[in-house]
């Protein structure tokens, strides 16, 4: 899921001209953090209700 989920972020800040440091500061975390969320390195409850937070945030469709 996590090169996904990098795919459609990627997607998501070039059409909406926004960026990683940007959606860190939405979810009130720091860019390493959400970049390992993004790349599939974090695991567990919290990380899984950030990807719904990233994906609400970025109006990206949930597949789950």
């Amino acid at each position: 899921m996590s090169s996904d989920l990098k795919r459609q972020v990627k997607v998501a800040f070039a059409l909406q001209d926004k960026n990683q440091k940007w959606l860190a500061k939405q979810l009130k975390i720091t860019e390493s953090q959400l970049s390992d969320i993004i790349n599939g390195k974090r695991h567990g409850k919290k990380t899984t209700e950030y990807i719904r937070s990233i994906k609400e945030i970025l109006h990206i469709e949930a597949d789950d």
